[in-house]
């Protein structure tokens, strides 16, 4: 009886672990391929333009998304874009929604899923500590570990999590962005981004600082390491990323807007093994997507511009030193005009003169020469 009691107790622990994991989700994950990042610039103005550079699409959808406590099927289906530069890590999101799916009753969700606006923060998904999905609209979660930091450094459970940079369209196309987990709070004025509502969805483009990524990733370590951002640019860099995607939807029935749905860019296994869909998804140990940087430039050498500046200035010391060489030569061959002057009337020069030595006379032929007379003089 003991024994029974026992087993019967492990069932229930192992029932109630099982409904706080993932309730839904598909048998395996089939990862984005590892995606270059180009080193580029692009403009932030909600307007995805291929010609500026961006990556190739990092693809979410049924294949490469978990579903984590999705109250239904997918009925979107989202593309990002990554570049970077000296500045920043740039994100561009398209993301389309009302896409047909069947339920679990076998109706066809086709359109009833339409692209929310927030009208606030997060008032539907907040748990006991307060943490929240960022706004009460459809929003986009993007998430990174540069150079795999934090997992390297042991932060693999399902309690460890980097920032979440959670990206939401309000009325009127106004983008904002919320950061959670991780310094939690309103950071719009501290990005650069910009997005709208479009025919059958949204799209969006950010741009998010390296000094924000660093310091965020840097506190979510509790000092385990120091990252720096001379770390990450580097040409070949790995980032491990992630992007979640809480959808919302207007439900008729409650007459309020609810969850639709929760997806996420997981990867096919966990560190430990562990297939991808059956973590929590939401933790750094789960993250899918693979960034690689590509070609970065050198940064510019100080030591090599200090040396030019050193070289150009005794440059322009020599021609300084050649400039008064030449201006003495100068001086000497007017002393010499002048000295010719001199013997040529027998007056000085108007130039003050020392005499230190007294006059050497050279007498010769009165008949044949006249009187020259040999005078040293020194300057003085």
């Amino acid at each position: 009886m003991k024994k029974f009691t026992m087993a019967l107790s492990l069932m229930l622990v192992l029932i109630m672990t099982l409904s706080t994991a993932v309730l839904a989700g598909p048998d395996g994950i089939i990862e984005n391929p590892e995606t270059t990042v180009p080193f580029t610039t692009p403009t932030i103005d909600g307007n995805i333009d291929p010609n500026e550079g961006w990556s190739t699409a990092v693809l979410m959808n049924a294949n490469t998304l978990g579903y984590f406590w999705a109250h239904n099927p997918l009925t979107s289906d989202g593309n990002l874009f990554y570049a970077v530069d000296n500045d920043g890590i740039y994100v561009a999101g398209k993301i389309v929604e009302g896409l047909s799916a069947i339920d679990m009753n076998g109706i066809d969700c086709v359109g009833m899923n339409q692209f929310m606006y927030s009208t606030g923060t997060d008032n539907i998904d907040v748990d006991a500590n307060g943490t929240s999905y960022g706004w009460n609209g459809d929003v986009m979660g993007l998430m990174f570990d540069p150079l795999k930091a934090l997992v390297n450094n042991g932060f693999t459970f399902n309690t460890d999590f980097s920032a979440w940079y959670l990206v939401g369209l309000h009325e009127g196309d106004v983008l904002k962005v919320y950061r959670e987990k991780i310094n939690a709070g309103d950071i719009t004025d501290q990005i650069e981004g910009a997005g709208k509502a479009t025919s059958d969805g949204w799209c969006f483009e950010i741009k998010i600082p390296w000094d924000i990524i660093v310091k965020d990733t840097n506190d979510a370590s509790y000092g385990a390491f120091e990252l720096k951002k001379e770390d990450i640019l580097k040409t070949g860099a790995d980032i491990q990323a992630c992007a979640l995607y809480q959808d919302r939807f207007y439900d008729e029935e409650q007459g309020a807007v609810q969850t639709w749905g929760r997806y996420i860019t997981v990867a096919t296994a966990l560190p430990d093994g562990t297939p991808g869909h059956m973590g929590s998804g939401e933790n750094i140990a789960s993250y899918g997507i693979k960034l690689k940087l590509g070609e970065v430039p050198a940064a510019p050498d100080n030591n090599n511009n200090n040396n030019n500046n050193n070289n150009n200035q005794n440059n322009t010391n020599t021609n300084n030193n050649t400039n008064t060489t030449n201006k003495n030569n100068t001086t000497t061959n007017k002393n010499n005009t002048t000295s010719s002057a001199n013997k040529g009337t027998g007056t000085g020069t108007t130039s003050p003169q020392t005499f230190d030595m007294g006059i050497v006379v050279a007498l010769g032929a009165l008949a044949t020469s006249g009187i020259g007379f040999a005078i040293s003089k020194k300057r003085r």
